[in-house]
């Protein structure tokens, strides 16, 4: 259902995004408007927007890759991954309870991203016994047996974090985990130009490590099972 909601979201996206070149078109013919991440550069002018992703899009086919032979090298074995993320300097917390007292920050188990404020100072003490305005990205877990597939959907998404990919800036996390409180009709026609661009890759990310995912399952014996646990939240297992 979620996938189904932010497909729709994507295309909302997609119609306001047209909206706002249409627009502004005629303010736009003065002006250059460009945003830039490590691998991408969206850039405007005169209403005419120019995507230049190709590093982007090799890296992806990179990250897919390296992603599926690492997993599939430890499918029996989810616990090798966890240290594998350690090994390359993000940590990972499994704590009782992890799935409630990240409901307190709006926050859900796997990886999370840098979070900054209040929310951040609350995980900081809980977590690591510090105070800082700022958090830096972890994993949280509860203290409990793995499903190798949905940590493989968190694992997707730290991967194209760490190559830095688009849509994984503080920014568009941070609208991103607000996707289920937006409202159509308000909310997101508030939304500026590089607001949309943003929040849009940040969806793109998400829906390739679920796709990702779905694909990796459907080689391997069981998926079917496996997607059941998924689907009904089976609560032998976290994330």
């Amino acid at each position: 259902m979620k996938r189904i909601i932010k497909y729709i979201l994507q295309q909302v996206l997609n119609i306001q995004e047209k909206y706002y070149a249409t627009k502004c078109k005629k303010h736009l013919a003065d002006i250059k408007y460009t945003t830039t991440n490590s691998t991408s550069k969206t850039h405007v002018q005169a209403g005419v927007k120019l995507l230049l992703n190709s590093k982007t899009e090799e890296n992806k086919k990179k990250l897919n890759k390296e992603v599926k032979e690492i997993v599939t090298k430890n499918l029996k074995e989810p616990e090798t991954l966890l240290k594998y993320i350690e090994e390359n300097g993000t940590k990972v917390f499994r704590i009782p309870y992890a799935d409630k007292i990240l409901a307190i920050v709006g926050e859900q188990e796997g990886f999370i991203t840098p979070i900054r404020g209040l929310n951040a100072v609350i995980l900081n003490i809980i977590l690591e016994q510090k105070f800082s305005l700022k958090t830096d990205a972890m994993f949280v877990l509860r203290d409990m047996p793995l499903n190798i597939y949905t940590l493989t959907h968190q694992f997707h998404k730290w991967y194209g974090y760490r190559m830095g990919l688009p849509g994984f800036d503080d920014k568009a996390q941070e609208k991103f985990k607000k996707i289920w409180e937006y409202e159509i009709d308000e909310n997101i026609k508030n939304l500026s130009y590089e607001d949309i661009v943003s929040l849009k890759e940040a969806i793109h990310r998400d829906v390739e490590a679920i796709d990702f995912v779905t694909k990796l399952a459907k080689e391997n014996e069981g998926a079917k099972k496996v997607f059941e646990n998924i689907k009904n939240k089976n609560d032998d297992t976290n994330i």
